[in-house]
């Protein structure tokens, strides 16, 4: 059984496009990730835990969970996120009660294409889970068996 030229160019070719799609799609989630830092991470990373009187907006974690749960498929999650990171709108919102605690999130200057970035990125799940979460969840929300992470 032999090979052609044409079958060994074609597989060639096709390792390359492979290659360099997987390269693409994680150094997008790490763009992602990197424009979470940049604009997301001073409000809603790990500062202040889950003391809410430490806290300037809720966990990335805790808004992935409410968006996940309503938007379960990524690409009505990444719309969804990155439309509200685009214009806040307390209407869209899902979280009611991080509004009236914390206020409504104010407008940051973000592009479609990075607001897609990040949204892709929450939606990975690879997000830090400030300790007590689970318990505040339960808690407040009673909701069990929460998944956080993908």
């Amino acid at each position: 059984m032999s090979i052609s030229k044409f079958n060994i160019k074609t597989i060639i070719s096709s390792a390359i496009f492979v290659l360099i799609s997987q390269t693409a799609i994680a150094g997008n989630n790490d763009e992602g990730q990197q424009l979470f830092s940049l604009y997301c991470d001073a409000c809603h990373g790990m500062s202040g835990g889950m003391d809410m009187r430490k806290r300037i907006a809720p966990p990335i974690a805790a808004v992935r969970m409410h968006y996940i749960g309503r938007h379960p498929d990524k690409a009505s999650f990444v719309n969804a996120v990155s439309s509200w990171l685009e214009k806040q709108d307390p209407a869209k919102s899902l979280m009611r009660g991080a509004i009236r605690h914390f206020k409504l999130m104010p407008p940051i200057a973000v592009n479609r294409q990075d607001a897609i970035k990040i949204a892709n990125y929450i939606y990975e799940g690879n997000l830090q889970v400030p300790p007590g979460m689970v318990e505040h969840v339960q808690s407040q929300h009673k909701i069990n068996g929460m998944n956080l992470n993908r």
